[in-house]
């Protein structure tokens, strides 16, 4: 589709966020005025696709815990929201009960420490663990160099990614909302500098009223086109870079059944996933080059071997017997300021909006932080407080830290 196309909201962007903000944005804009612009509409290459879709609430900042809150509440009614009217099939992603759990050594137990007293005075169905009570509940982990745990009752679990997207799709294209394929290439200023004005890669020009900066891992790349349209005391360096991660889908025949979404220290991470198991290492590679982002290819098994493997088996001593199925490439938008997401509206310029670095914690907190961002964007009262997830703080630097992140 080449030519010019005017509407009153852009959103750069057709993940799960991006879907989220478009269909929360129906509820207050005519539909056929909102378009989301999407560059791989196969989602091949989506981080939303490939991400282990999994939800919790055992944060260490109350925001993160509301915004999951809230989206697990959404999750759980989602055929009410996104079902499309006249379609009989229930609108259904497969959401799956499974706690995370948390391990800490003696030098990080006052922090799991803190945090359980923060999610408890949220209201999270937390559970604290002594050693003694960790070794009872959960006898395959060796917990020699472990102090404490925990882990929840309710409301956590993981969900087929695909279908949350799709089911987003659907619904806001039933609604008339206008899915157009293309990558932001560059913006245009008008004579009063001000940009209202993208160009992409399809030869199109779209003219917008407001603008929404939902591109995820391409979130710094896209703010640096909008930079170069601008005078430089209006431009805002977005602190959010991809960082790839590798996932090793493996299999292990002493394993233990549904293990939970473990956290262990030295950052491994591993879950059940039906009879086998998904793991990695939440040490993950920063991308500044948006050429690299392309590689969402295959994983080498040295990769498991030499960053995985010796850390799990010394926790799990059953996966010193494994196979290695198979694996793939994801990235997370990393906020490099503080682990946190970014909402809000641009510190500089009016009308231009941002949803990025959640540093792997988007997906599942898309419902809420969609509907967040269209209550911003149309002068609504937020349904949550975020006020300390906007981007001011990035302009003081001043970070506001979300110390669980893996």
């Amino acid at each position: 589709m080449a030519g010019r196309i005017v509407k009153d909201v852009v959103i750069a962007g057709g993940g799960v966020i991006g879907m989220s903000v478009a269909f929360n944005l129906t509820k207050f804009i005519d539909p056929s005025r909102i378009c989301v612009l999407e560059p791989e509409p196969t989602y091949v290459r989506s981080a939303s696709a490939l991400s282990w879709a999994s939800i919790r609430q055992q944060f260490s900042l109350a925001e993160n815990i509301k915004l999951s809150q809230s989206s697990i509440k959404f999750i759980k009614e989602i055929d009410q929201h996104l079902r499309v009217p006249g379609d009989e099939d229930v609108v259904d992603i497969h959401y799956k009960h499974g706690s995370y759990l948390f391990l800490a050594r003696e030098e990080d137990a006052n922090r799991l420490e803190t945090n359980i007293a923060v999610q408890k005075e949220a209201n999270v169905k937390v559970h604290r663990y002594s050693q003694s009570e960790l070794k009872e509940k959960y006898p395959y982990l060796n917990l020699e160099d472990i102090v404490l745990g925990s882990d929840c009752g309710e409301d956590e679990g993981w969900f087929d990614p695909w279908l949350l997207l799709f089911a987003y799709k659907n619904k806001i294209k039933s609604l008339g909302v206008d899915i157009v394929t293309g990558r932001v290439t560059g913006f245009n200023p008008d004579k009063s500098l001000l940009v209202h004005d993208l160009k992409t890669n399809r030869t199109q020009t779209l003219h917008y009223s407001k603008f929404v900066n939902s591109t995820g891992i391409h979130a710094k790349f896209t703010n640096n086109l909008l930079n170069s349209a601008l005078s430089s005391d209006s431009r805002f360096k977005l602190p959010v870079t991809p960082q790839r991660h590798y996932t090793f889908n493996i299999a292990c025949k002493e394993g233990p059944s549904d293990l939970p979404l473990t956290l262990c220290p030295l950052k491994t991470v591993i879950r059940s996933e039906g009879p086998n198991y998904i793991v990695k290492s939440s040490s993950g590679t920063f991308v500044d080059d948006e050429e690299e982002l392309k590689d969402f290819g295959d994983v080498d098994d040295a990769n498991f071997i030499e960053d995985i493997w010796e850390n799990l088996a010394y926790r799990i001593p059953a996966f010193e017997a494994t196979k290695i199925l198979g694996g793939w490439v994801g990235y997370y938008e990393y906020n490099t300021l503080d682990q946190n997401a970014l909402i809000g509206a641009h510190p500089a310029i009016p009308d231009h909006y941002f949803i990025n670095g959640f540093s792997g914690h988007g997906i599942q907190q898309s419902p809420a932080a969609g509907q967040c961002l269209a209550e911003i964007m149309c002068a609504v009262q937020p349904h949550l407080d975020i006020s300390n997830l906007s981007l001011d703080r990035v302009v003081e630097n001043r970070p506001y830290m979300e110390r669980n992140i893996y």
